[in-house]
């Protein structure tokens, strides 16, 4: 039966999840009416399912540096950082590469620890020079290896984060990824924004990237204030739309959010992992390519508009003396997708 396999999925013997899929306080009956099908992933095109998102911007509004902030530096807690998520299973991360940083120390620290990474060339923090950035982390990153990108992090929401159209910032994403490929022979490209409803306007960046520079992975980025429709749902649109292996790119779980906990009550950041697996597997079930999901941010922040605060938003696994979230913690561990 199909509930055999889906329960398979799950980190828990719990039954009765609540999901953004269904109210049914049996969602595995779901799961039997689709006997026939199978839920299991597709073979993927990284080394795990569970990913690990590192904040990497830099908000032009105050300066707040995300990777000083949160420490993940080669000379500060990086190593730290990948090895806990490694051990949680997360043997590919989400992280950046961006211009004010440079990029050879981070592409080495990466492979050093056996990370496969998705580099941001650009987290609302356009270079003035892309052309030269582009073309140096190409050629910092190993030449045998595929060099995995996201251009541009959430295109659409430019013109709100970084001052730029998201016209322009699709362009900018154009020009970092054929600057990257006449540096490297391998680049493949995810590409991230916020799909989280079932209007039209949210893909027209996507649909320019796909269409002009050729896109190996469709991003998702899907969290619980922003959501105006299921994930199942926007899977399997964004899945029909382009025919390409999807990827929840950015999701989790803030404890304290007003929001979270008012659409989902009683929630926790191993609640909400469960219920997005349990609609991943839903997608699948019905025949999309979903690669996985990446938890992002995995290093608790401070809050974006008071960098020096000692308080920590609670949204990760890693907490700011490195410990880690225990239910978050076994849930991951647990968890295979």
């Amino acid at each position: 039966m199909a509930s055999r396999a889906i329960r398979g999925l799950f980190c828990s013997t719990r039954p009765a999840i609540p999901t953004l899929l269904s109210t049914s306080p049996d969602l595995f009956a779901y799961f039997d009416a689709l006997e026939a099908r199978s839920a299991a992933p597709p073979q993927s095109l990284f080394s795990s399912s569970l990913m690990a998102g590192f904040e990497c911007g830099h908000l032009g509004w105050n300066g707040h540096d995300l990777l000083v902030t949160t420490r993940h530096l080669p000379k500060d807690r990086m190593r730290q950082h990948y090895r806990i998520a490694i051990e949680h299973g997360m043997t590919i991360a989400r992280d950046g590469l961006p211009w004010r940083h440079d990029p050879q120390p981070r592409l080495a620290l990466a492979a050093e620890t056996g990370m496969q990474v998705i580099w941001d060339l650009n987290h609302y923090d356009p270079p003035p020079d892309p052309v030269g950035h582009a073309a140096r982390c190409a050629q910092a990153a190993d030449p045998h290896r595929p060099f995995w990108i996201c251009p541009v992090n959430e295109p659409m929401v430019y013109p709100m984060l970084a001052g730029m159209g998201w016209e322009q910032a699709v362009d900018l994403a154009v020009t970092l990824v054929r600057v990257a490929r006449e540096h490297h022979p391998d680049v493949r490209v995810l590409t991230t924004d916020p799909i989280t409803g079932i209007g039209e306007r949210q893909f027209a960046a996507t649909d320019r990237l796909v269409r002009e520079i050729g896109v190996d992975v469709v991003g998702i980025n899907y969290y619980p204030h922003t959501a105006r429709t299921s994930l199942f749902k926007a899977l399997l649109k964004t899945w029909k739309r382009y025919g390409k292996p999807i990827l929840v790119s950015e999701t989790s779980w803030h404890d304290g959010h007003p929001i979270h906990h008012r659409r989902h009550p009683g929630f926790n950041k191993a609640d909400w992992l469960r219920a997005m697996q349990s609609e991943i597997a839903a997608a699948r079930s019905l025949g999309a390519d979903i690669t996985g999901l990446c938890w992002y941010p995995i290093v608790d922040c401070p809050p974006w508009q008071r960098p020096r605060a000692r308080q920590r938003w609670s949204h990760g696994l890693i907490r700011a003396d490195l410990g880690v979230d225990a239910g978050l913690s076994q849930a991951l561990q647990s968890c295979r997708m």
